[in-house]
């Protein structure tokens, strides 16, 4: 059976650089008072945060409906199935989008929610290409996808409140309490989370917010064998010192700093910092 795999830009695959036959992306949306920007493809995620910079308040969509049937009848007339990694139903109706539309023209189809986007959206699309590469079936590869999800985390640590009170995510009250106690969210995003950015705790200070992340870390018993992403909105040196922290307390770990990708940063605001683990297949 000839299967494809597809993802969306949630899975940074556009920032990485990151191009294999057989694996197909949809971009998602981003949007301002302006214009409609795909990701990735009209816009990078550096033109985004300069955006905000400027004080454009942006909201960000799944990709367009006609992009998903367009893509979906490419492929039916390619392949025999359709297998997909989106963006977690918890962030984005991208999945929702997907089913509806494979329903809709008859094409065989089904998908993993990752309970996540970003790094691990992409490490868990990539690992589904090479095992249909491999010959394994749908009902072989599905269920090691879904138990390697829940080997994994992401945590975002937004420090602009007023950002967050602009994009209604929090009130003005609440704002001004965090910023007079100087105060960080913790927000984790896992599958007891069902994929949506969910409170795990509320520290003062980002070093304290940090250090939180690398507990639930070393409780978890992250180490050999793990992928650790590292990500900032248009903050390197923030993002900088975090990523040296987890080199620090997880040597042994494979640890990389980038770019948030866009589907996030744009409701986290400028500033804020990121980082997700994921248990790697082993070779």
């Amino acid at each position: 059976m000839k299967i494809a795999v597809i993802t969306d830009s949630g899975s940074n695959i556009y920032q990485e650089k990151v191009s294999m036959p057989g694996l197909y992306v949809l971009p998602l949306t981003i949007s301002s008072d302006v214009r409609t920007y795909l990701e990735g493809e009209e816009i990078s995620i550096e033109d985004t945060y300069q955006l905000m910079a400027n004080g454009q308040l942006l909201k960000t969509s799944q990709p367009p409906l006609g992009l998903i049937e367009e893509l979906f009848l490419k492929l039916k007339a390619e392949y025999d199935f359709l297998f997909a990694v989106p963006i977690t139903s918890g962030l984005s109706g991208c999945i929702s989008a997907m089913q509806s539309t494979a329903v809709r023209y008859e094409i065989p189809f089904d998908y993993i929610d990752c309970y996540s986007t970003a790094s691990n959206q992409l490490y868990l699309s990539m690992a589904a290409r090479r095992m249909f590469d491999q010959g394994k079936t749908v009902a072989e590869v599905k269920p090691l996808l879904e138990a390697q999800a829940l080997q994994s985390v992401t945590f975002v640590l937004p420090t602009d409140m007023n950002h967050l009170v602009r994009g209604g995510r929090l009130t003005k009250r609440a704002a001004a309490l965090a910023g007079f106690f100087k105060i960080i969210p913790v927000l984790i995003v896992n599958k007891e989370s069902g994929g949506k950015n969910d409170v795990y705790d509320k520290v003062r200070t980002l070093r304290k917010a940090e250090e939180r992340v690398i507990e639930y870390f070393h409780e978890h018993k992250v180490g050999k064998g793990y992928r650790i992403c590292v990500a900032h909105v248009a903050d390197q040196t923030a993002g900088e010192s975090f990523y040296q922290l987890m080199k620090q307390h997880f040597p042994e770990a494979d640890v990389y700093l980038t770019n948030l990708i866009s589907a996030v940063g744009v409701h986290t605001g400028l500033g804020c910092v990121a980082c997700q683990y994921i248990k790697m297949f082993e070779d």
